[in-house]
């Protein structure tokens, strides 16, 4: 069995040195994650096969679309669905997470919109830690979004995490605050805020956490 990866965001934005540079990290299931680098301002411009969900990582950035505009803070998602006109920006050096889907359309049985009415929804925001701090019931992932067919949760805990033995897709856990290990049978890792690691599908885990933790998992699940 491979050893498990892990990943700092932090080192990873360390190497963007021009603005609206990105790296892509790593693949779950079929949404790619990718980093990259927001200062200055994108022309506007829509995507018509992917949605996608923008992540703060380190700053402020203005996400402007057809749908409104949001400000979004460390640790605040938007999701901007397929069709919708958009672009961001910041005065300052801001580091976001980019999830969307790495497929190409004609992989998802023709699900494409193709534009969206101006004024027809609202863009929303979310924060992640916020959401999870008011969750009452500790290890219990609380959905909060979808990126294509996978899902993004939420969850706080001290202790050891009751992890299903086995799961046929690929599991993304970052650390939104505090320490977790991850135990494989090739591998353990040690995780701190802005670190993560992504299970392949059918391997077994146990996770651990300090007190304070929170913890984000991204996978695919049937809608």
């Amino acid at each position: 069995m491979d050893a498990l990866q892990k990943f700092n965001v932090s080192q990873i934005a360390a190497r963007l040195d021009r603005p609206f540079s990105m790296i892509n990290i790593t693949s779950v299931g079929d949404v790619l994650l990718s980093v990259y680098l927001c200062q200055g301002v994108l022309d506007w411009h829509k995507h018509i096969d992917n949605d996608e969900l923008f992540w703060v990582y380190e700053g402020v950035i203005l996400l402007e679309s057809e749908w409104g505009n949001i400000r979004l803070r460390p640790a605040e998602i938007a999701l901007v669905p397929k069709g919708v006109g958009h672009r961001s920006g910041s005065a300052m050096r801001s580091i976001v997470l980019l999830l969307r889907c790495g497929l190409g359309a004609e992989r998802k049985n023709g699900r494409r919109r193709l534009y969206a009415m101006p004024g027809e929804a609202k863009l929303k925001s979310l924060n992640l830690i916020a959401t999870a701090q008011a969750l009452t019931i500790p290890f219990e992932f609380h959905p909060v979004t979808w990126v294509d067919e996978s899902v993004m949760q939420v969850a706080w805990g001290e202790g050891i995490w009751p992890l299903p033995d086995r799961t046929p897709h690929d599991r993304l856990f970052f650390v939104l605050g505090g320490e977790a290990t991850v135990r494989s049978p090739g591998s353990m890792l040690h995780l701190h805020g802005g670190e993560f690691t992504v299970l392949p599908g059918g391997m077994t885990a146990q996770l651990s956490t300090t007190q304070g933790t929170v913890l984000v998992l991204l996978m695919h699940e049937e809608m």
